[in-house]
């Protein structure tokens, strides 16, 4: 019978974005062998964002800038990049094995973050304005509308968060809800003394239309095709984590995030994880960063742990 071979690291990585390089940085300082694995391109996410103001140390820096800044680092250290889409992790009697849609790796410790992505609207313009009008975070762009019109959409509790958010900076905000009643969460109860919010119930948002930059975005409501100018919409309709092939490797929220404690350890011994994926993170470039650093960290010891026990 023919052997499995299998190209062998200290510690996999699955996923590439702030909190997996951040990981893979602060374990090849420690000293180990790292490989991250991500199916997009360096950076993950940081790519669609158009211009990032809130991460310490950068007045303003383009996200593929951004991205591209992490990547050189993490290679200046040594750390290897594969880009292809994980199939597969499992134990195995030396550690963990992953296997992606071209290659099969082997790891003494696996580090999980793959991120999340945000439920988009589906609608057409919305490719189009992506990062350039079209915000899936109010927290991150915010900023870039201040003393400006934007729309919310959405009907859960992030969506009128955003919008009450929104309403301390901007100058008109709409939120565009499915809803036909009020739910009285709290925070579309604050709405109710924000004297520049505007919510439209049971309104169906249906394209987003402008030439150079995001103009207008069109909704139904009663029957009728209606429009309002906006010069950005801020899409709140929720998040998935990625982690479709952990359902029987770690333990999962009911919403699928993977959950932790302050180590950053699993529910299995020798996996990490940090970032988006991770259950209770306020999911900024920020807090992925520091999850990363933690995550690296501590896998960095299981490693030499092990690696201790079999000398």
């Amino acid at each position: 019978m023919k052997t499995q071979t299998y190209l062998k690291y200290d510690i996999i990585i699955i996923g590439g974005g702030p909190a997996g390089i951040s990981a893979g940085i602060y374990a090849a300082r420690a000293g180990r062998k790292v490989l991250i694995i991500e199916k997009y391109a360096p950076g993950g996410q940081l790519n669609l964002i158009g211009e990032i103001e809130n991460y310490a140390g950068f007045k303003k820096i383009a996200g593929s800038m951004l991205a591209q800044n992490f990547e050189e680092h993490a290679k200046s250290l040594g750390v290897e990049f594969v880009m292809d889409e994980v199939a597969s992790v499992a134990k195995s009697r030396s550690g963990f094995v992953v296997k992606t849609n071209t290659s099969s790796y082997q790891a003494i410790s696996v580090i999980l973050a793959g991120g999340c992505h945000s439920r988009e609207l589906g609608i057409d313009g919305e490719m189009k304005f992506k990062g350039y009008g079209v915000s899936y975070c109010a927290l991150c762009d915010g900023n870039f509308f201040k003393g400006k019109t934007v729309a919310v959409v959405g009907s859960g509790d992030s969506a009128f968060s955003d919008a009450v958010y929104l309403a301390s900076i901007c100058k008109k905000v709409y939120v565009l809800t499915k809803a036909k009643l009020k739910l009285h969460n709290y925070a579309e109860d604050e709405l109710d003394d924000k004297k520049n919010v505007k919510v439209l119930k049971a309104a169906i948002s249906t394209r987003i239309l402008g030439e150079e930059k995001l103009e207008k975005l069109e909704y139904e409501q009663d029957g009728k095709r209606k429009t309002i100018a906006v010069d950005g919409v801020f899409v709140a309709i929720g998040r998935t984590p990625e982690t479709d092939i952990l359902k029987d490797f770690v333990e999962l929220t009911d919403g699928g995030y993977v959950k932790s404690n302050d180590k950053m350890e699993t529910s299995l011994a020798g996996v990490f994880v940090c970032g988006d994926v991770r259950d209770g993170s306020i999911r900024q470039i920020a807090t992925a960063v520091g999850d990363g650093a933690i995550a690296g960290t501590n896998a960095s010891k299981y490693v030499l742990l092990k690696q201790k026990k079999k000398d």
